[in-house]
């Protein structure tokens, strides 16, 4: 029997693009200082700054594709008359998540509540 390869590629929608911090907290990073304590020569951690999203790696890459727009089957004009088609927009915030390897792979599962199966998705890796 074959064993299946792992997935690489994961297509997320969420339901806004505020819910980007939230959603993806686990791919935040937060810039620490630290110092021992003079009285109990124990380390102490400060956090410094702001988190920040991190959204490559050598393990994972994340597209934040957005709102994805499909025609909706009506053709307009422009002024010049160019004929184009109308456009609509899909529900929800797209994000398409790539990784390398299974150092993350964890993270990425846990968002399995916002996974989309595609038929054709409108963004791939290259």
């Amino acid at each position: 029997m074959i064993e299946e390869a792992p997935k690489t590629d994961f297509y997320l929608k969420l339901f806004s693009e505020a819910d980007v911090p939230t959603v993806l907290s686990a791919f935040y990073k937060q810039d620490t200082t630290s110092e021992l304590d003079p009285e109990t020569g124990e380390e102490i951690v400060t956090n410094v700054g702001d988190p920040y999203f991190v959204q490559n790696s050598p393990d994972y890459a994340i597209d934040l594709v957005g709102i994805i727009y499909k025609p909706i089957g009506n053709i307009l004009t422009d002024s010049d008359g160019i004929e184009y088609p109308e456009m609509a927009p899909l529900d929800g915030y797209h994000i398409n998540i790539r990784l390398n390897g299974d150092n993350r792979r964890e993270d990425v599962e846990a968002l399995s509540d916002y996974f989309v199966d595609p038929t054709t998705p409108s963004r791939v890796w290259s």
